[in-house]
Order: C-alpha cells, then structure tokens, then sequence
C-alpha cells in the first residue's frame, strides 16, 4: 500500500500520521510549534528523542509546546477522544506524564522551550514544523487521531516564502495574505496563536507555574 492516499506538489495524505514524515521535518526545522494536547507518548519514542537532541546541539531554536488542562465541562469527553479505549484514570496519568515531559525540557533549556498551558477546546492536532504542517483530525472513534488521516503541507512547494508558517506564528497573518493558500494555512497558524494568546487562560499558566 502507498504510504500516501494523494500527492500534488505541497500537499500529501497520509493513512495514519506518517513519523517518517515527521521526523524528516523536525530534523530539519529550526523553529517548531506543537499543538497536540498531551505529549505523554514523546517522553519514550522516536520523536522525543530526536527533539531532545536537536536542542542539546543547539539546532532547534524555538520549541513552542501548548499543553491542555481541560475544563470540566468537555474534560472526560475530550479523554475518550484521545484514548477511547483507556479508563479515565489511565488518561489522567498520561497528562501527568506529558506535564513531567514539558517540564524537564523547560527546566533543562529555559531560553528555547516556550511552555504553554491551554484550556481551548482543541479542533485538530497541529504540528508546525519549520516550513511544513502536519494536520490531523480528533472524532468520537474507536481509533485515535494518530490512527486517522493526516495532512502534510510543504509551504515551500506551495510558492508561499520560506519562513511564513513561522513569521505569522509570532506576527500573525496580514491582509496582504490573500492566495487561497495562505488563507488555507494561516487558519491552523491562527489556532495555535489564540491558544498561545488568549489572556483567559493567564491563571492557568499560573497554576502550572506553581505545580512545577
């Protein structure tokens, strides 16, 4: 079976999210933002590995990590989402796992690592990684996002300039940007920046404060 479902140039379907895909790209990034609700599966596997070296030597300059602490309200639906065939209390610890995670890469590179805590309803798994964007889906499935279909965008193959995905990270989408492409692309970029920005959120960022 093809390891994509579609290509055209800038654009790839993936069955599942494709880590080859995504190590290649984080390999190569400088800048990286992760949008992923918990990363409890980074701590042991490939991904988190290659992370960490990156920013041991110094490649990896900006690692932007928005976690979720979940209201009351959508918590429990949200954790059989992420894992719907794991008890609740199973769930917990898996975000108190990805907590420790974000934590020890805080403490150990203060300058590089961005630590965001968030409690908006999260629509999809965003992954910005330099010039390319991995976008999966979340739904009330057997199967988790990381088992459903995923979007690669390369930003380059796609004529918009190097560095965009990143410049409106930080400076956010101008009029100016008005390509199908951009206005396609620059809906997920602004997803991560209303996690990252929205002042609602203040005291929950307090509170991981305290916690770690």
């Amino acid at each position: 079976m093809a390891p994509y479902l579609f290509s055209e140039p800038g654009v790839q379907l993936h069955f599942g999210l494709n880590t080859s895909a995504l190590l290649n790209a984080i390999e190569r990034a400088d800048v990286i933002v992760l949008h992923a609700a918990i990363y409890s599966n980074f701590a042991d596997n490939a991904v988190g590995q290659l992370l960490l070296k990156r920013l041991q030597n110094a490649r990896l300059r900006q690692l932007t990590l928005i976690k979720l602490e979940p209201t009351r309200l959508w918590r429990d639906e949200f954790a059989t989402i992420l894992r719907p065939e794991m008890p609740l209390q199973d769930v917990e610890q898996l975000y108190d796992i990805s907590r420790h995670w974000c934590a020890e890469l805080k403490t150990q590179f203060p300058e590089a690592i961005n630590l965001v805590s968030t409690q908006a309803l999260p629509l999809q798994p965003i992954l910005l990684i330099g010039d390319r964007l991995f976008i999966g889906h979340y739904a009330h499935s057997n199967y988790t996002s990381a088992q459903g279909l995923w979007l690669e965008f390369d930003t380059i193959a796609l004529g918009l300039a190097p560095n965009s995905l990143i410049d409106w990270f930080y400076s956010g989408v101008t009029a100016e940007q008005d390509s199908p492409e951009a206005i396609t692309l620059g809906r997920y970029v602004e997803e991560c920046r209303r996690a990252v920005g929205d002042l609602w959120y203040q005291s929950v960022i307090a509170l991981d404060k305290e916690r770690h």
